[in-house]
């Protein structure tokens, strides 16, 4: 998952959860052609697990295909 950063905090009863997001970081103008200003977080899906469980290889494979849908669209959907 080269290029994704995974967020990972620890709730009630241990509970995990997962936040994955991409750093939206290019020169001014790709930037701009992404439909940003300047460097942004693109978050683009949550998890949540038991504690000491693993999210399965299907569970890594979704998020790299939204991952990868993102970033084919041009400008980028955002929200604010």
């Amino acid at each position: 998952m080269t290029g994704y950063h995974e967020i990972r905090l620890t709730g009630p009863g241990r509970e995990q959860f997962r936040l994955f997001c991409l750093l939206e970081n290019a020169s001014d103008e790709e930037l701009r052609s992404r439909g940003l200003t300047k460097p942004a977080i693109a978050v683009l899906d949550g998890r949540r697990k038991p504690w000491r469980t693993v999210l399965s290889a299907a569970d890594y494979r979704a998020v790299k295909k939204l991952g990868e849908d993102h970033k084919r669209r041009y400008p980028r959907r955002i929200a604010s």
